[in-house]
């Protein structure tokens, strides 16, 4: 990994440069990743990327929200965009990226931190500090236009940080976790 350099960025310094980068990682891994990079910059925190001379080979974005649950708000914070090259693969980048970006999270004093994945990622993110959600769907979306995790047979992850978070636990299993993210969003 020494030939390797991190960019950490906050939302707004991303320049073309690494958007290039970061969107041609991107594409290998889902079709139609033409979209502007930052993707719904109102809640785009952050990223992490990893470069081997100027090749993006490993990105991950942290993202933010607030959560409206059982009668009480809460800074949610996600990850999105966890995209490692096919090169590079299996050698600990992905993890490595996550770790830091569970760090810089935890900076923020958040909440929550809440987000979708495949089944086959779960045992990645448990790894750095997540926890699959109990009989949890999150729905993103907007209100005319919800979009369900469960609709694509994802995995809710869930990383309570705070105190407040943690003393109502039980209210973050076996419900509907709602952020309204933008049309067809989903962390």
């Amino acid at each position: 990994m020494e030939h390797l350099t991190l960019v950490q960025y906050p939302q707004g310094d991303c320049g073309p440069w690494i958007q290039e980068k970061i969107q041609a990682l991107e594409s290998l891994e889902w079709s139609g990743a033409e979209e502007p990079f930052p993707s719904a910059p109102d809640t785009y925190m952050s990223s992490f990327v990893l470069l081997e001379g100027s090749l993006a080979v490993c990105h991950v974005a942290v993202r933010k929200s607030r959560l409206r649950h059982r009668g009480r708000e809460y800074s949610a914070y996600g990850l999105s965009e966890v995209v490692t090259h096919p090169d590079h693969r299996r050698q600990g980048l992905a993890s490595q990226l996550i770790r830091r970006a569970a760090h810089f999270m935890a900076a923020q004093e958040p909440d929550i931190s809440i987000f979708t994945c495949e089944e086959g990622r779960v045992p990645l993110y448990a790894r750095a500090g997540w926890e699959r959600a109990k009989n949890v769907c999150l729905v993103g979306g907007t209100k005319e236009k919800p979009l369900r995790s469960d609709a694509f047979q994802l995995e809710t992850m869930i990383r309570l940080f705070s105190d407040r978070a943690q003393a109502h636990r039980a209210d973050f299993e076996n419900t509907d976790l709602v952020l309204e993210l933008g049309e067809g969003r989903l962390w």
